[in-house]
């Protein structure tokens, strides 16, 4: 039987992979923002950011069967996608 304190233990986890990975997309991102100035690229690409909203909450294949955890979804990847780009932003411009 799982305790309380197991499964908080899991959360932990779950927490530090979140962290690794948003750095891994810190990283990759910045890449891309490189590559972008280089090029005279837009930051802003409206059409790319909307797609990632769409994969974002579809990822699981489930879309449409929840939608307050649906729209929890896309909240949290327009979150992180907003964050980033401020901290690009205040990195490169």
């Amino acid at each position: 039987m799982e305790t309380i304190q197991s499964l908080r233990q899991e959360i932990d986890q779950v927490h530090k992979e979140m962290h690794a990975l948003l750095l891994r997309r810190r990283e990759l991102t910045m890449a891309v923002w490189k590559i972008k100035q280089q090029e005279g690229q837009p930051f802003f690409n409206a059409e790319r950011e909307e797609q990632i909203l769409k994969d974002f909450v579809n990822m699981d294949g489930k879309q449409g069967q929840d939608p307050a955890m649906d729209e929890l979804l896309k909240g949290v990847m327009n979150s992180v996608l907003r964050e980033y780009e401020k901290y690009l932003r205040s990195k490169f411009e």
